[in-house]
Order: structure tokens, then C-alpha cells, then sequence
């Protein structure tokens, strides 16, 4: 996956959600260093007349990587390969480029009104209840985010300026001859025969000395885990009975975030419960006892009550966060169910090379993986010109199963045969090569082109506007002063 956006970063920065404002607690996530002094510190670049601020910068930079962490790397990325692909560059170069297009749109005289931002507010159905805009529960979503009507407000009119010039400059009309050709492309199937190999574990066999020079090779690769150790104090929420009234007005004011199955606000006597526990934690951070407890464990003139310590795999706490803390520092409070956990770092133990005996496993496993691949790529390349295969018939884009396969199996598959320039191939799909060889080749009929006309004409669009916009951003580069604070390693915009 690395390798591919590395590769494909024009696509990247296509598919970047700059205009996303998410209605979720995002936290921010490390991006690099600034080249910031007291004149620009509000500042990550200037282009033309408009200003590209630090927390615009942080906000699509957070919802950015947590985009991609969801929907493309299923959890797992982290700060190290956000850093490979150079997110926060990507991020930084389509700020930009948004930033040509709202010089471009002053120039033409384009501009948001209030009345405008007003009509999309009560449009949006995240402020709606049962279909009507309401006033609560914009601001209370608003608030629960850390963001001010009007620092809301004028995100949304910079979407809207943006929106009007991009309607003018990319709202191409698709020709007939251009769906037909994109169509054809689109839809052109291949009839494959294919066939299947695969490796038995009684066909990788390991020694222990295979295993221990591997590990010797790669002992770095073997780490123990970071752990962080924190002095811990705990506010526990109080016990007494609390006054049914002041939990019932708790809910009036929280009642939008207790929905039942049907997306409706649930029942008062159904979460009761829930907001009675959401009421008493609310109430500890409204204490002075809260205060002065933070404040004295910060201060050091209240004692820890324990010590713990916490792997950097937890999954109990954000330890991304505690990658920027150094000896001493106190984080803010962490909520849990029944109080308040104040945490002050009090050592960390950096990661180091496991010994051979702790590490042989994990080692073992590696190594045997890496013997099965190659074993499988050299069982595939020799079968490869040999095979005949079974005929599956002509398979296309709207092919969702090839026998013996899952789904998104097929969809690996069907991927690089038409991205493959050879006849045949093979693809290696877990434990499995997948051998194919095109034995025919065919061009959607009209009716298969009518039935997907949605599809091709709205592909064709996206392809024809990137391609006009791409064109317009060099034309603008050269007309709009840019001044880049942020660093990167070449400067590129």
C-alpha cells in the first residue's frame, strides 16, 4: 500500500477530503516541523491574498489521516507511514491549490454571503431534528467539536466561494464519443482460464540455525515493546443520590447524543441511567476539589495513590500522545466510567533488541512466511507458460466472484489482469498464486453501456475535471505569490 501511493500521489492529493468537517472528536496528529517566527505565527503559507492558518492546516490534516486510517489502512497507520507518503505534504499542496482558486475567485468577483452560510446550516441534516433545523443542537454539535459558530461559519463560507468557482471553471459537459470511449475502457471483459497453486507447510521446513542467523540478521526488526510509567492519581465521581430533576435537565440538554435503533432520541427512562453516569462525571469536572486535585498532582503537592505502566500497543490509552511528553509532564485528565485518571509521566523505557529466546518465535514465523512466498513465486513462474487452466468465462469490472475466491479476492485479482499489459500473469493472493491466461477479448455491447450510463458519465466527469483543474492550477501557479513556512525535504509545492 506504501509503495502504491508513493507511486500514485497525484491520486492522493485527488482524493484528499479537504472540505470534510467531521463531527467527531478528532484528536490532532503529529505532522512535522514549522518554520514559524512571531510575524507569520498564525500562519502555515500565504497564497496571493489568503492565508493558509495553522489550525486549517491541522484540522484537514486530522481528518485526513483518520480517513485513511479508516477506510484504507483498516487501523493500522501510524505516524511513521504517514511520514513515508508524505500526508502532510499532500495535505499542504491541495490547501494550496484551494488557495489559487479563492484568489481566482476574488478576481471574479465571487463571494459567500451570511445568507448563503445560513441556507446550508439549516439544510444540513447534522442539525436537524425529525427534518427541522434546530438551534440546539447546532451548537451543542458545534461545541462537542471545540469550534465556534463563527469560526463554523466561515470554514463553510470558504466551502461555498469554492464551490461557485469550481462550478464554473470544472463543470464540464461529457460528450457521447467521450462516454463511449471511457465506457469501453471501463467495461472491456476478458475470458479467462485459470488455475491455482499454493504451498504446504510440509513444504518449508526451518533449522535453528536458519532461524538464529535470521534473527542475527534482523535482530533490530525484533524489539520489545515502549512503555511509559506515570505517578496516577484518581477523582472518583461521587456516590450520592443526585436529585431527579437535575439529571432530567442534564438529559434535555444532552438528549441528541441518545439515540435509539431508529436514529431517534431515545426514551428519558430507557438512558436514564447512562446520563445519571454522564451527569456525575460532568459534575467531578465542575468541582474545585477536581481543580485542586489536578492542580496539586501537577504541582507535586499531591502524593501519587499508584503507579502503572503502559505498553505503546495499548489500546486503552491514545499512546500516540504520549510520544511529545517528556519527564514530569502531567496529562489533562482522562475520562473514565467512575471518575477521573490524572496520569504524570514519571519514566520511559525505550524499545531495545529482544534475545534470541524471546524473539525465536516471532522469528521462526517470519522466516518460514518469507520461505513460502518465494517457494510459491518459483512454483507459479514455472507453471505459468504450462497451464491450461479451467474456463471461467469473460469477467469485467462488475464481476463480483471468481470461483474459489472471496470477493475482495477477486477484486485483487481482477485488478492486476487489467492493469497487466501481458496475456498471462499470476497474482499472489494470500497463500495462494492465482494463474491466469486471456484466451479472448470483448467490448460492452450498447446495452451494456446504457445500463451503466450513470456510472461511465460520472467517471468521465471526475476524469475531465481533475485533468481541467490540474491544467488551471499551472496557469495560477505563476500568477499568485506563495509564500511555503512549512518545510518540506524539496520545497515542492
Amino acid at each position: 500500500m506504501i509503495t502504491w501511493m508513493q507511486r500514485h500521489k497525484k491520486y492522493l492529493i485527488i482524493t484528499i477530503w479537504v472540505s470534510v468537517i467531521a463531527f467527531v472528536g478528532a484528536g490532532f496528529v503529529g505532522w512535522g516541523s514549522l518554520d514559524l517566527n512571531l510575524s507569520r505565527s498564525s500562519s502555515i503559507a500565504k497564497v496571493g491574498n489568503h492565508n493558509i492558518d495553522i489550525q486549517t492546516f491541522r484540522r484537514v490534516y486530522s481528518n485526513t489521516f483518520n480517513y485513511y486510517n479508516s477506510a484504507v489502512y483498516n487501523g493500522q497507520l501510524t505516524e511513521e507511514i504517514a511520514k513515508e507518503i508524505r500526508l502532510a505534504d499532500a495535505v499542504l499542496n491541495v490547501l494550496i491549490e484551494e488557495a489559487m482558486f479563492l484568489n481566482f475567485a476574488d478576481e471574479l468577483g465571487l463571494m459567500a454571503l451570511d445568507s448563503d452560510a445560513i441556507g446550508h446550516i439549516i439544510q444540513d441534516a447534522n442539525f436537524q431534528v425529525n427534518g427541522t433545523f434546530n438551534k440546539d443542537l447546532y451548537y451543542f454539535s458545534l461545541q462537542n467539536i471545540g469550534l465556534k459558530p463563527n469560526e463554523y461559519e466561515e470554514i463553510l463560507k470558504r466551502q461555498i466561494v469554492l464551490s461557485k468557482v469550481y462550478s464554473i471553471v470544472l463543470n464540464l459537459p461529457v460528450t457521447q464519443i467521450e462516454k463511449e470511449v471511457f465506457g469501453s475502457a471501463m467495461f472491456l471483459q476478458d475470458r479467462l482460464s485459470v488455475a491455482t497453486v499454493a504451498v504446504e507447510d510440509n513444504e518449508v521446513s526451518l533449522s535453528d540455525n536458519e532461524t538464529r542467523t535470521f534473527w542475527e540478521a534482523n535482530k533490530n526488526n525484533f524489539l520489545t515493546e515502549k512503555v511509559y510509567f506515570f505517578d496516577r492519581a484518581f477523582i472518583p465521581v461521587s456516590k450520592e443520590k443526585l436529585n431527579e430533576e437535575d439529571i432530567k435537565a442534564y438529559w434535555e440538554e444532552t438528549k441528541y447524543f441518545y439515540k435509539d435503533t431508529d436514529d431517534k432520541i431515545a426514551d428519558y427512562e430507557t438512558v436514564k441511567s447512562q446520563v445519571e453516569a454522564a451527569l456525575r462525571l460532568r459534575n467531578v469536572t465542575e468541582s474545585e476539589a477536581y481543580k485542586v486535585t489536578y492542580l496539586g498532582f501537577k504541582n507535586s503537592t499531591i502524593p501519587a495513590q499508584n503507579n502503572i505502566s503502559v505498553k505503546e500497543s495499548s489500546i486503552e490509552y491514545d499512546t500516540e500522545s504520549f510520544q511529545a511528553l517528556s519527564v514530569g509532564d502531567v496529562l489533562i485528565p482522562i475520562k473514565k466510567e467512575d471518575g477521573y485518571e490524572i496520569l504524570k509521566l514519571t519514566k520511559v523505557v525505550l524499545p531495545e533488541p529482544k534475545t534470541y529466546d524471546d524473539a525465536k518465535a516471532q522469528a521462526a514465523a517470519i522466516l518460514k512466511a518469507n520461505k513460502k512466498s518465494q517457494l510459491l513465486v518459483q512454483k507459479a513462474q514455472a507453471r505459468l507458460n504450462l497451464f491450461s487452466g479451467t474456463d471461467v468465462g469473460f469477467v469485467g469490472i462488475g464481476t463480483k466472484n471468481i470461483s474459489g475466491f472471496t470477493e475482495e479476492q477477486t477484486a485483487v485479482i481482477l485488478g492486476n489482469v487489467f492493469n497487466s499489459k501481458n496475456k498471462r500473469g499470476y497474482v499472489l493472493v494470500g497463500e495462494k498464486a492465482f494463474l491466469y491466461n486471456i484466451t479472448d477479448q470483448k467490448l460492452p455491447d450498447e446495452n451494456a453501456l446504457a445500463a451503466n450510463d450513470d456510472i461511465i458519465t460520472g467517471t468521465t466527469r471526475q476524469i475531465k475535471s481533475a485533468e481541467v483543474k490540474r491544467n488551471i492550477i499551472e496557469l495560477l501557479k505563476p500568477r499568485y505569490k506563495i509564500e511555503q513556512y512549512y518545510r518540506t525535504e524539496d520545497n515542492a509545492i
